[in-house]
């Protein structure tokens, strides 16, 4: 059995649309169940209760506190994660089950975030287009390393064995990141992750800008906590990388900015910042893996 986890902090107006492209996936449904736990802040429409899931509401301080809490109720032997805005391929859970069936020696599984055009905005289906470019998601099966973040396995869409994450759990410390930090603590700890180009999710951004750019801010700083943390270290590329892409933004004529690539310029240095900021804040090695 398949259990379905989906913290919802925010956004939950783009509960919907996943929800929807959940129950449309071609699998039994005694064969998966759905999680939704909410922030008690949250008010779940009809349109969402309409669906045959599990509402559960309280105070969390974040996505991996809610995931961690509804981890311990699950009935499912493989956890699948995903978030509001999230549209699920319509064989989404079969490819999740198949591809573990195959792969017994494999504990978690992820795949790419692809944009979405069916829903949003203008800016918003800008967001993840802008997004999926940057991860550069690998187009062929990739075993998952340490020293690397292609292929990490992304909350929006990615599923483990429970026996594996149970006793791990999330950490709590991180608003977006505490994907990457699981994956890179069962890498460490000898586990065996996968990316499949197969098990595909489009995603919808926010629509409040600051929601966006909040989120670039703490991706950035977490970004530069999980590389002290696991002391990885590769030279100057990541260091560069963003402010390059805002110095060659500023230095164009502004008639020829377009509006894709000003989004990506304040996105750039939103990021940035949350990298100032993480270089400045205090972090726990994970020394007791090594």
């Amino acid at each position: 059995m398949l259990s379905v986890l989906i913290p919802c902090q925010e956004d939950d107006i783009l509960l919907f649309p996943t929800l929807k492209s959940i129950f449309v996936n071609q699998f039994g449904l005694q064969d998966f169940e759905v999680l939704l736990i909410c922030s008690d802040s949250i008010h779940v429409s009809e349109n969402v209760k309409q669906f045959p899931v599990q509402i559960h509401s309280g105070v969390f301080k974040g996505q991996a506190q809610a995931l961690n809490w509804g981890l311990e109720r699950t009935r499912g032997d493989i956890v699948c994660t995903t978030k509001p805005g999230c549209v699920v391929a319509s064989n989404w859970l079969s490819e999740i089950t198949r591809f573990l069936q195959y792969n017994p020696e494999v504990d978690g599984v992820g795949g790419p975030v692809l944009p979405c055009w069916e829903y949003g905005t203008k800016t918003q289906r800008l967001a993840s287009q802008i997004f999926h470019e940057e991860q550069r998601f690998p187009d062929s099966v990739t075993f998952l390393k340490i020293d690397n973040y292609q292929g990490l396995l992304h909350a929006t869409n990615s599923a483990f064995r429970k026996e594996v994450l149970k006793p791990l759990k999330f950490d709590e410390s991180f608003s977006y990141d505490y994907d990457f930090d699981i994956c890179w603590k069962m890498l460490q700890k000898g586990n065996r992750l996968a990316y499949n180009p197969e098990m595909k999710v489009r995603y919808i951004f926010p629509l409040s800008m600051y929601n966006l750019l909040n989120r670039y801010y703490c991706w950035g700083r977490e970004n530069v906590i999980l590389r002290r943390r696991y002391s990885y270290q590769t030279g100057l590329k990541p260091h560069l990388y963003a402010p390059y892409h805002i110095v060659r933004s500023l230095l164009q004529p502004s008639s020829f900015i377009s509006r894709k690539n000003r989004l990506r310029l304040v996105q750039h240095l939103a990021f940035n910042l949350g990298r100032i900021n993480g270089m400045t804040a205090h972090i726990e090695h994970n020394t007791s893996q090594h």
